[in-house]
């Protein structure tokens, strides 16, 4: 999986704390984490970590400590890329006081935690269909409710598309979805590494459509275009 690049572009809070006990047990952030069916605490914490950073819209710090006393920063984003760091996360320097001047991002609503943690759920058993069914609907209920350009609703949006890569059986649909990320994100804001990622993933999937329906790979050669300055 991707690996997050511009580590200044990851914001220095929250720090979580994945804890495995001598005993296989996981905590994050001193609360308990049930495991997953088939999995390993270690891979239970860090789905858990990927729907918090889902929440938030961009990839967050860790540190993992095992049970040898062992600490290692790591930064996780929602489609599981997972960036290990060769210094410990800096400490973040104090902010001057300020006014609010919008609302933060509110927590992911339960009913739709339930449907992330079943994209999640059938990515780590393998099920990469089931996965990407439940990664739409969340998409769709997001968007309906929030709209397209809420952070949760783009990176639903993001999910689907990763996964769309992973299931390797329609480049243009992957082609499709990537370039809609990618242009979601850009009329949300400014370019920051996810969008430019999104833009550089789509020409990656249209490349593949080229080697299998020449035909289809350019009747979205001009939609592929409207993102290409996204890619640098």
């Amino acid at each position: 999986m991707p690996v997050v690049t511009d580590l200044d572009s990851v914001p220095l809070t929250p720090v979580y704390t994945i804890v495995i006990s001598a005993t296989g047990e996981a905590t994050v952030d001193g609360e308990q984490v049930e495991n997953l069916p088939g999995q390993d605490a270690r891979t239970s914490a860090l789905a858990d970590i990927r729907v918090r950073a889902a929440r938030r819209g961009h990839p967050v710090r860790i540190n993992a400590k095992e049970p040898d006393g062992s600490v290692w920063p790591l930064i996780v984003d929602h489609d599981g890329a997972v960036t290990p760091l060769d210094a410990p996360h800096p400490a973040p320097e104090p902010a001057p006081p300020v006014i609010p001047t919008a609302r933060p991002l509110e927590p992911l609503a339960p009913h739709h935690t339930t449907v992330l943690g079943r994209v999640v759920a059938a990515e780590l058993r393998g099920d990469l269909a089931g996965a990407a069914a439940a990664a739409e609907e969340l998409e769709t209920a997001l968007t309906a409710e929030l709209g397209p350009f809420h952070p949760h609703a783009l990176g639903a949006l993001a999910t689907r598309a990763w996964l769309s890569l992973l299931l390797r059986d329609d480049w243009a649909a992957a082609t499709r979805l990537h370039l809609l990320t990618a242009e979601r994100r850009r009329q949300a804001g400014p370019p920051d590494p996810e969008t430019r990622r999104a833009a550089r993933n789509a020409h990656a999937a249209w490349a593949l459509l080229r080697t299998t329906d020449p035909a289809a790979a350019e009747a979205l050669r001009p939609e592929l275009g409207r993102v290409a300055h996204l890619t640098s």
